[in-house]
């Protein structure tokens, strides 16, 4: 090799170390770092043999059913905008891991038959399912950054937090509890509730909603439903309280729509829905916003549930 080559190429290897050293560390770090994934995973991992009861579904039930509160032991794998096609893939990865699964509670929002996170602000949450879940989304671009490296999943305002020892885990992934339930306190504004918030929260929801995905979605959600009743597994589809201020700006043509298709899953398979969405058995007070229990509302919520569903499935011991 050339000698100028070699002095320059080792120059540049002087140069680029410390740069590699930190990045390696910061790259140890993000992949050490607990979320709300890799939490959840964790926790369901260690008492897989004992799970009697899986909860699947969005942030609504993400923050609004305490498995803690069921008679029979339960896990809530939902989390924060949470697809159905998300709660397809990872039953179906756990389903044979679950040795004592007696039943599968759907939560089936507004949204839910027609929100594919791909076409959402949030489709970079299809790494954390591949990275912690090994679920590949087929849009998934296999060659972008955070493919590999988990300090891409992160914005970089996380990583000087990092960094710099000042990450709040509580704030930035939720206060993960027990048996997968995040614990919310009441809201500190008084805007989180009401009429204004809630609109502008429909209204984004349905900016969301694409009826072109309805048909997948239900297809993938069918062949799931067979292989639940197949095993003997019972089916719950549940929808989760939310606030008047966020109900009361429905669509009601959607609402027929949603209607329609549990109507149809329930006549094919052996599928039981309850609709809370409405139950006035919960007030302001038993919300964090317009559309989410806080932990008043959740050990409610979650109450209602083991009684009123689950009864027949656990003695309490």
């Amino acid at each position: 090799m050339n000698p100028q080559v070699k002095k320059f190429l080792l120059k540049l290897i002087v140069i680029l170390l410390p740069f590699l050293i930190l990045f390696s560390w910061i790259e140890y770090k993000a992949r050490n770092l607990p979320n709300s994934y890799s939490v959840k995973k964790d926790q369901l991992e260690k008492i897989c043999d004992s799970v009697e009861i899986l909860v699947l579904g969005s942030s609504h039930a993400m923050k609004g059913i305490d498995p803690s509160c069921f008679r029979c032991k339960g896990f809530n794998l939902s989390n924060s905008s949470q697809t159905l096609i998300h709660d397809i893939q990872l039953c179906q990865k756990y389903l044979e891991r679950l040795p004592r699964l007696k039943a599968v509670i759907f939560e089936i929002s507004y949204f839910s038959f027609y929100f594919d996170i791909n076409n959402s602000p949030e489709s970079w949450r299809n790494y954390f399912y591949y990275h912690y879940f090994d679920i590949r989304d087929p849009s998934l671009d296999r060659f972008s950054p955070p493919a590999y490296f988990y300090t891409a999943l992160y914005t970089r305002g996380l990583i000087n937090d990092i960094v710099f020892n000042k990450l709040d885990h509580k704030k930035e992934f939720g206060d993960i509890r027990a048996y997968g339930w995040e614990y919310t306190d009441p809201p500190d504004d008084s805007t989180s509730v009401s009429g204004v918030t809630g609109k502008q929260r429909v209204r984004f929801h349905e900016f969301l909603m694409k009826k072109e995905n309805a048909g997948e979605i239900i297809s993938s959600l069918r062949k799931t439903l067979g292989q639940l009743q197949k095993n003997g597994i019972r089916i719950f589809f549940v929808t989760a309280p939310v606030y008047k201020t966020y109900y009361s700006h429905f669509d009601p043509v959607r609402v027929n729509d949603n209607l329609a298709i549990i109507k149809e899953l329930c006549r094919d398979f052996p599928v039981t829905y309850s609709d809370y969405s409405q139950d006035p058995r919960f007030g302001k007070e038993d919300f964090f916003d317009n559309d989410h229990l806080n932990h008043i509302g959740a050990y409610r919520f979650s109450r209602i549930l083991d009684e009123e569903l689950l009864s027949s499935l656990c003695v309490k011991e």
